[in-house]
């Protein structure tokens, strides 16, 4: 497998550099939750536009682009970044912090946004062989975004080939983390409703209390997933919201939980899902539970000759001592998982561990290196500057 030869090195230059930059703590600074992403979504369309593209936008539904390529006969690769942030309050000190109350990207997804702009700048004053198509997407954390934004005109595809990262703050920099199968795993969201009737704090043994039965859940449901982790296969239940009483002398008569489950297989989330009913369908005193199963995401699961062609591809080039291997799939879940449905191809991790700190996706103080944009860039590049034939064979 040979590179195509190509006018630009697969690194970025400085001026691309800088590009990235700029644009990562402009997005930075104002992020924003869910679908509809105004700024955001305003934002990468001008940036485009800028590059003299034809964008397609569409609100709460994304941006998407087509960069020409040499030749019209071979088969497009797809790229995409998405673009919403967290309701999370920043912790990071970082002198571009987000000036959102409440919202901040802690997943990372404005160096996405950053990378593959500066990709798009760099295609178009030195085009690739084949069309590559831009996406910006929004909606990943929880709105199912993926899903609105393949109806995009520029996504009526029937031959393509489609590629994504994500960066990773607790990975080391510069990495790039990949595995043949399933990447991220089987995700659902659940929530838990106990009714009593409540009473007096001096005599918690006449009534139920919602606290302490789902507390008893949450236990139940850790133990569950322990036990269904084996085999080389994991499962994952967490709550992450927990809500009842209002005042420090009344057991209340009601509570709720949220949270979400994961696994690496469909097996095993059917299992994890079964074990929840049966706990939480067991008799509990004066009180009642009721669990709902909200359908999250597919596991993403990379197509294995298409991953294989990337790892060949990248071997070859500046990313070579770069690679990694994960032993198992990471228990994050992600909507490019119905990119995959549709087109062969593969997601990676890109370590963008930023000074040893520890903290992983999603945490306040989460801090992404920005080298990591360089090293997403040189990744996309270097997968558009190849023989196009070798993704086909």
């Amino acid at each position: 497998m040979k590179l195509a030869q190509s006018g630009s090195q697969p690194h970025p230059n400085e001026e691309i550099r800088l590009y990235m930059r700029d644009h990562r703590r402009t997005l930075h600074r104002s992020p924003e939750v869910g679908l509809e992403l105004p700024n955001t979504h305003a934002h990468i369309a001008k940036a485009l536009e800028q590059l003299g593209l034809d964008v397609e936008h569409r609100p709460s539904s994304g941006v998407t682009a087509r960069v020409a390529g040499t030749d019209s006969t071979v088969r497009p690769v797809i790229l995409r970044a998405d673009m919403d942030a967290l309701p999370v309050q920043e912790k990071t000190g970082e002198p571009f912090s987000s000036e959102n109350e409440g919202v901040s990207h802690a997943c990372g997804h404005d160096l996405h946004m950053a990378t593959l702009l500066g990709l798009a700048r760099d295609l178009v004053a030195n085009p690739p062989l084949r069309d590559v198509i831009v996406v910006f997407q929004p909606g990943e954390e929880t709105d199912r975004g993926a899903v609105p934004t393949l109806e995009h005109q520029n996504l009526q595809i029937i031959e393509a080939d489609t590629y994504a990262i994500h960066v990773n703050s607790a990975l080391t920099l510069g990495t790039v983390n990949y595995r043949f199968g399933t990447f991220m795993a089987f995700g659902d969201w659940f929530s838990i409703d106990i009714n009593g009737v409540g009473g007096h704090a001096s005599a918690p043994e006449r009534v139920g209390n919602p606290i302490r039965l789902g507390s008893q859940f949450f236990a139940g449901m850790i133990e569950l997933a322990i036990g269904l982790s084996r085999d080389g296969e994991k499962a994952v239940a967490t709550v992450t919201e927990f809500q009842s009483g209002n005042t420090v002398n009344v057991i209340p008569a009601a509570g709720r939980l949220r949270g979400t489950i994961r696994a690496t297989s469909e097996e095993v989330r059917t299992e994890l899902i079964d074990g929840m009913r049966e706990i939480i369908g067991l008799e509990h005193r004066d009180m009642q539970a009721h669990l709902e199963i909200m359908q999250g995401y597919p596991a993403v699961v990379a197509d294995d000759r298409a991953l294989q062609t990337l790892i060949s591809v990248l071997a070859q080039g500046q990313l070579a001592e770069s690679l990694v291997q994960m032993p198992e799939p990471s228990m994050v879940i992600e909507d490019y998982s119905y990119f995959l449905q549709k087109w062969p191809g593969a997601m990676v991790y890109v370590g963008a561990q930023a000074e040893l700190n520890p903290s992983f996706n999603h945490s306040a103080d989460a801090r992404f290196h920005e080298d990591a944009m360089d090293t997403g860039f040189t990744l996309f590049r270097t997968i558009v500057d190849a023989d196009p034939r070798v993704f086909t064979t």
